[in-house]
């Protein structure tokens, strides 16, 4: 990749920063483990779900003990309860580190960038049998402390929260838990990222696939209550969750930074049969994406290992996990440097008329520099044209000579240094 496009070249910076050698070490050194199923011991030094833990959570120390601002180390534990895949109530662990942002302004918006450090085999009672998860998802996990490694020599603007979860195999438990918490304590979590299978390029018929990394996004939002939904229908804008609007703008970091690798959207909360911990932020009202390699190879997930069976670390490609960190790297840097996406975003609907009018709150962040307006056909997959909005900081209002009946519309904030937010989509103001 390169750094022509919206991000000054220090953002790209931290994509070249993306060590492949500490990528690689992070996933033997889960993988050595042996197994880290949730329910696994977790009293031992060198196997199981605690040993595991532990290490984690000393290396996300190792990384705060020198990082250029406030970065605080968590470990979350809970208890859950036996039932479908837990044979007996079992106390789950998030660990997670929390890297302070560096203005005031944006401190309180957070960026969550997550993987699940747990395993499992065939059998996801068994939690005594090997089940190294080198892919599945010792690969995410190496990208998030990848991240808090690169972030904290640099912090940016925003908060980022770097989590390794628990409990993803055994139906979500541990992202639903803090996804829950963090509701329950007012957190503005304006972005999450899990990395869950990014680690294999290998493709079925023996080809290598380097070239992208799916980026899922859910439609319809989950946490959508019966009027939001109608709201949807009527305005057609099934595509437009903000979760739908962080994927586009994962896409076009991607585009502008990456000549040879793409963040490519499927618009699919998730894959058949599957579902990652994006699926619990978004259940909590957060936008939220899946990054997941273009084919995986279900016989190294979830399977017991045997000659051709297993997800060992030395089925895992570290070139392509490293691009897909670059990638992390970028579109985290594009969220923690830019504004906050306006709030309070309309469309003026109160009388008929070929125009289009826009309106929003302003922002409070000290480099805030003015908005954009972006619109597209109501067929396109990506916004077409985009119009910057006289009046700078202190704007509230756009109209475009397009009609609301046939495009899609949108605003984002820009900063003084040319930093665009995420677009946010508007609701209709009927009066």
């Amino acid at each position: 990749g390169g750094d022509e496009g919206r991000l000054p070249a220090p953002f790209a910076a931290r994509a070249d920063g993306v060590d492949p050698a500490s990528l690689e070490r992070t996933v033997r050194a889960l993988a050595a483990f042996g197994t880290r199923h949730t329910a696994s011991d977790a009293t031992s030094p060198d196997r199981g779900i605690g040993a595991a833990r532990r290490w984690l959570a000393a290396e996300f120390r190792a990384i705060a003990g020198s990082a250029k601002a406030p970065m605080r180390v968590e470990e979350q534990a809970f208890t859950a309860p036996a039932g479908a895949r837990l044979a007996a109530d079992t106390e789950i662990v998030n660990v997670s580190a929390v890297l302070e942002g560096t203005d005031p302004a944006s401190r309180d918006r957070r960026i969550v960038v997550a993987g699940h450090y747990d395993s499992r085999a065939s059998d996801v009672m068994d939690a005594a049998i090997d089940a190294p998860g080198a892919n599945d998802d010792a690969s995410g996990v190496a990208v998030v402390l990848e991240m808090a490694r690169i972030f904290a020599a640099a912090p940016p603007e925003a908060t980022l929260v770097f989590l390794c979860v628990a409990g993803e195999e055994q139906g979500l438990i541990g992202s639903r838990h803090f996804a829950r918490k963090a509701r329950e304590d007012g957190w503005d979590v304006q972005a999450m990222i899990t990395n869950d299978i990014v680690g294999n390029s290998l493709g079925p018929g023996g080809e290598r696939h380097r070239g992208y990394v799916r980026v899922f996004s859910e439609g319809l939002p989950a946490a959508a209550n019966p009027m939001d939904l109608r709201l949807v229908r009527t305005l057609g804008a099934e595509n437009d969750s903000p979760s739908r609007q962080l994927a586009r703008f994962v896409h076009e970091q991607g585009s502008a930074h990456f000549a040879d690798f793409e963040a490519r959207m499927v618009w699919r909360p998730d894959r058949f049969l599957r579902g990652g911990d994006h699926l619990a932020f978004n259940e909590a009202g957060y936008p939220a994406v899946r990054f997941t390699e273009p084919f995986e190879d279900f016989r190294r997930q979830h399977a017991d290992v045997d000659d051709t069976h297993g997800d060992l670390a030395e089925h895992v490609d570290v070139d392509y996990l490293a691009r897909v960190a670059r990638m992390n790297a970028v579109v985290l840097a594009a969220l923690a440097h830019a504004p906050a996406p306006p709030r309070r975003v309309g469309l003026q609907a109160t009388s008929l008329g070929h125009a289009t009018t826009l309106s929003w709150d302003t922002g409070r962040e000290p480099d805030l520099a003015g908005y954009e307006v972006a619109w597209r056909a109501t067929t396109a997959a990506h916004w077409e044209g985009v119009r910057g909005v006289e009046g700078g900081r202190d704007a509230t209002l756009a109209t475009l000579d397009l009609s609301k009946d046939d495009h899609h519309f949108g605003v984002r904030a820009v900063d003084r240094d040319g930093n665009r937010s995420p677009v946010a989509y508007p609701v209709p103001i009927t009066r």
